[in-house]
């Protein structure tokens, strides 16, 4: 492979599901050889449903990746508003059909908010369709012990099917966030110190969906996570991110729900 880097200006990488793991990135040490070279990394995921096996997702440079380019995020912003305001406006009957079943099937609010570190490290208030009880804790520490027991009966369809992330579109018409991106964590979160650790997801809005969460959900390490949070950071893709859609997509399909 080290040859091969000397004689291209671009390598291609597709892994298959079992080199890549449950995230469908390959890690080896033979893709690490190439940093060191003067080319440009291409990774393909294979294993995402509906494409093509092989499909141009993101380029990578050796030494340090360029950041979302002006006109990338331009064209990216653009996109969002418009499918956010589509998606509000067609979904509009749905969402009420839910607020009304959320409120009159247990006591509390509708929209549940919680604090989120959003781009650049600032905090915003993320919304989402209540699925716990109102006395459940807010911590994300307290919120990981006996979770299940305190998530009511319509609050287990609405995370199945991933509904409870729908009022987010606001957040998306004003700017908060993103449809794709690295998922914002809870300022609290434990998670936060591994995404120290790989820069550049909080360069980029926080999405409502992302690799991380079409790569496994929760089964998927923190550690793992804040890897493919900056993996997609530095992506300038319009490809990559109608991959992402289209994998969010078949995971609301399947039932699995996404976040």
């Amino acid at each position: 492979m080290d040859a091969a880097a000397r004689r291209h200006d671009e390598a291609w990488a597709s892994p298959t599901p079992a080199d890549a793991g449950s995230c469908g990135i390959a890690e080896s040490s033979e893709l690490g050889k190439l940093t060191a070279e003067p080319v440009a990394i291409a990774l393909a995921i294979s294993s995402a449903p509906f494409i093509s096996p092989v499909d141009h997702v993101a380029r990578r440079t050796p030494a340090e990746a360029k950041p979302k380019a002006p006109l990338f995020r331009a064209i990216k912003r653009c996109l969002d508003i418009v499918i956010a305001a589509l998606g509000l406006f067609m979904l509009s009957p749905i969402m009420a059909m839910i607020w009304t079943a959320v409120i009159s099937t247990s006591r509390g609010p509708a929209i549940h908010h919680s604090s989120r570190v959003g781009r650049h490290g600032r905090i915003f208030l993320m919304p989402k369709f209540r699925t716990m009880n109102s006395d459940a804790p807010v911590c994300a520490r307290e919120a990981l012990q006996g979770s299940e027991q305190r998530i009511t009966r319509v609050g287990k369809f609405l995370r199945r099917t991933g509904l409870d992330e729908l009022p987010q579109l606001l957040c998306v018409l004003s700017g908060e966030m993103s449809l794709i991106g690295p998922r914002p964590l809870l300022a609290d979160d434990p998670g936060a110190s591994e995404r120290t650790k790989f820069p550049g997801a909080l360069e980029v809005r926080p999405g409502i969906s992302g690799l991380a969460q079409v790569s496994g959900r929760n089964s998927v390490p923190a550690r793992r996570k804040a890897r493919l949070d900056a993996f997609y950071a530095r992506a300038n893709s319009l490809g990559f991110e109608l991959v992402l859609l289209v994998r969010t997509i078949g995971v609301i399909i399947s039932g699995k729900g996404f976040m």
